[in-house]
């Protein structure tokens, strides 16, 4: 018979050697080929070029607070919409991985600066990819920043204000939760320029329903944020001016609960949507609860309920 004890230390090595292989995700093992999305054309035709002197310190802002054990990491490129380029997916996969390994750290939010949360890729940056080599690399480091995401111990939740497309779409499907300002839109729309959006189909079609994810994908046609919320892409909507403390409150009140907890339940989740069998998913799900039950909080949690302890 397993001991408690031996579940325990096996439970915990499960966790260390998830954010073991995210690390190790995060540096150095390759993603398949992929292709990803453009802009539509008004955002075409808005964008200007990078401001020069653009350094990988101000395109993307980390603020901690050591207080709640909230993070936030704040594209910072308004005037371009806030695009995923090569330099800010490579500074999004270094801070990716400074988060995982920090267990301060418990909730993390991905939010922007501007009128827009992400506008997906930058044209001019996909223009002067002529060869295969080139553009696939581009999507394999935007799809990296993508798993990583998924596979971060902590919580990720979108804070999107604005707009959200292509890889900005595909960014906000990646993160656990979102929550998004009431004029903010949504939509894939690299179709209208000829390319299918099929990274973000990927986020898009483990997010929300198929037929909804494929008519985005097909049209190209953006959403509201109430659309959106309907759909499944968003947990909430609220007005613009309480977009901040609507995901600070959300934020703090998860890194409020049981950090053990917390991780062990997000690696679970999707851990157990990978099982074909119902019998397999609900195997796995048990080991994990009994797993979780031998954890300090959890002994504390559940003696203070029956001892009626209010802490």
């Amino acid at each position: 018979m397993v001991s408690s004890a031996h579940l325990l230390r096996r439970c915990v090595r499960s966790v260390i050697y998830r954010k073991t292989m995210h690390c190790h995700l995060a540096t150095s093992i390759p993603s398949p080929p992929v292709a990803d999305t453009l802009l539509s054309p008004y955002l075409l035709a808005k964008l200007v070029s990078t401001r020069a002197g653009s350094t990988t310190a101000d395109i993307l802002l980390r603020n901690d607070d050591v207080s709640t054990g909230v993070s936030t990491l704040t594209l910072n490129i308004p005037q371009k919409f806030n695009v995923l380029t090569m330099e800010m997916l490579d500074t999004l996969q270094h801070q990716l991985g400074d988060v995982s390994s920090d267990s301060s750290i418990r909730v993390l939010i991905v939010g922007a600066n501007g009128k827009a949360f992400c506008a997906g890729h930058d044209l001019k940056e996909i223009q002067s990819h002529e060869n295969k080599e080139a553009t696939t690399e581009l999507f394999e480091k935007c799809s990296r920043v993508m798993i990583s995401l998924n596979k971060l111990p902590q919580p990720v939740i979108a804070k999107v204000g604005g707009l959200a497309v292509g890889a900005g779409c595909q960014l906000v499907g990646s993160c656990d939760l979102a929550i998004a300002s009431s004029d903010a839109q949504f939509g894939v729309p690299g179709i209208n320029l000829g390319l299918f959006c099929s990274t973000p189909a990927v986020a898009l079609s483990r997010t929300i329903q198929r037929k909804q994810a494929m008519h985005l994908l097909l049209t190209g046609e953006m959403i509201t944020a109430e659309k959106a919320q309907a759909y499944g892409l968003l947990n909430t909507v609220v007005p613009p001016n309480v977009l901040e403390s609507e995901t600070i409150k959300l934020a703090e009140k998860i890194a409020s609960k049981s950090s053990f907890g917390i991780q062990l339940g997000k690696e679970m989740f999707y851990e157990q949507l990978k099982y074909a069998s119902l019998e397999d998913a609900y195997h796995f799900a048990t080991e994990r609860v009994a797993c979780n039950r031998q954890h300090k909080d959890a002994k504390r949690g559940i003696d203070d309920f029956v001892n009626k302890v209010k802490r």
